[in-house]
Parts: C-alpha cells; sequence; structure tokens
C-alpha cells in the first residue's frame, strides 16, 4: 500500500486510489466523514497530514464491504467496532463457519470478576438480578465462568450507548426459547448412549446453532433497513 520508501504510511488520496479498484464510488470525503464519525482514526503528520496504516486501510475496506455488501449503517457497524473482535464479525457475516463453545472450564471469582470485565459488583449483581448471568455458587463464594465473562464484556461496551440490563431481558429469554426449542429436536439425539452417538449429537446441535445464529444476523439486517429506510 505504501508508496514511498521514506515513510511507512499512505496519504488520504493514496488510500482512495488504492480503494477505487474495489469500490468506484469511493471519494476523499467519503473517507473524511468515515473518520468524523470515528470509524477510522489515522495519525496525523507534525504539519496535520492525515498518515494512514496498513491497518487503517484495511478497517477500511471492511466498513466498505459491510456497507455494499450487508447494507449495513454506520450505526450498526459502529456498534460492532465497539462490541465485539471486527474480523471476528466480518466473518460471521460472511460464512457460517461459526465454533460455538457449549463447554466453559475456566472460572473466574467474584473478588477478580470486576477488574476482569470493568463492571462494578453492583452492576454484576444487576445483571444477575435479571437472570442474564447464573453464577456457580461454591464454598469459596460465587464464580463465574468464561461465557459469563463474555457477556459481561459486551454489556460493558453497550453501556456506553446508555444500554441497561433491563433493556437486556429479552435477550436472555429468547436464548431461553431457543435452547427449548432445540432441545426438543435433539432430544432423541441426546438419548443416545455409545460415545459416538453423543459427539453426533453436539455436531448436530453445533451445525443447528450456526445456521439459526446466520438467520438471526440476516434478519436483523433485514429489520434494521426498514427501520431505518435503507434502500
Amino acid at each position: 500500500m505504501f508508496r514511498s520508501s521514506e515513510r511507512n504510511y499512505a496519504t488520504i488520496g493514496e488510500v482512495v486510489e488504492e480503494l477505487r479498484k474495489e469500490f468506484p464510488g469511493l471519494s476523499i470525503s467519503k473517507v473524511r466523514y468515515l473518520e468524523e464519525e470515528g470509524l477510522v482514526k489515522p495519525e496525523r503528520t507534525s504539519g496535520g497530514y492525515r498518515k494512514f496504516s496498513n491497518g487503517d486501510v484495511r478497517q477500511l475496506q471492511k466498513i466498505l464491504k459491510l456497507q455494499k455488501e450487508k447494507y449495513l449503517p454506520l450505526s450498526v457497524i459502529k456498534i460492532m467496532l465497539k462490541t465485539t473482535s471486527f474480523d471476528e464479525e466480518i466473518k460471521l457475516t460472511e460464512s457460517e463457519d461459526i465454533a460455538p463453545s457449549f463447554n466453559s472450564s475456566k472460572k473466574t471469582k467474584v473478588d477478580d470478576i470486576a477488574k476482569t470485565t470493568d463492571l462494578s459488583l453492583e452492576e454484576i449483581e444487576n445483571l444477575e438480578n435479571y437472570n442474564i448471568l447464573q453464577p456457580q455458587e461454591t464454598e469459596e463464594g460465587k464464580v463465574y465462568d468464561s461465557l459469563d465473562t463474555g457477556i459481561m464484556q459486551i454489556v460493558k461496551k453497550l453501556s456506553d450507548y446508555g444500554i441497561e440490563p433491563r433493556h437486556l431481558r429479552f435477550y436472555e429469554s429468547f436464548a431461553e426459547r431457543e435452547a427449548s426449542f432445540f432441545q426438543q429436536i435433539l432430544l432423541s439425539s441426546f438419548k443416545q448412549k455409545s460415545e459416538e452417538g453423543r459427539k453426533k449429537a453436539m455436531e448436530e446441535l453445533a451445525a443447528l446453532t450456526k445456521l439459526t445464529h446466520k438467520l438471526k444476523f440476516l434478519l436483523l439486517q433485514k429489520s434494521i433497513r426498514n427501520y431505518f429506510n435503507i434502500s
């Protein structure tokens, strides 16, 4: 990407020229607008000129691809940048290659969880009250598994948008209903006693989870297009 051996960055003009090969309608003003919206943050030279690193260019490319192919508004893309690994989210929108992890052996004690997630104990207790977290009670007190930790980290980032635990209750309720639905579908598979049968049942559960995850993401995009009147 870099056009000069004397510098390790690209100018805004060079970035636009390079990305126009994939996005012909891209303009300098569009890149400036994405910067104003906080979606990309190039460094500046002492003279105030933008310095785009390879990472900046890759992020611009991903944002433009989501707009072009997935019809996502910038407000949603911005949330994706804040709430999860952007590379992973791109992967989820482009394929069904999701690897569900139903087991969670890593445990974190209640005394350490606040430091791990940047949530206060009061905020964590509030999540428990809304049944979003279900810690395990042990002789040493409450412990949280890695799934709980991941939930708390996302909740912390969602709080930047004024989203509180009470707003998330319907996600938990839907997850419960969906898990119950999966149980009905795969009940006979999980009744098998052989190791091979149990392994096959877990593979079916993972495949079902992947498919419904993709379906929910696509349905959300469709609803967003309707609510925000995106053509």
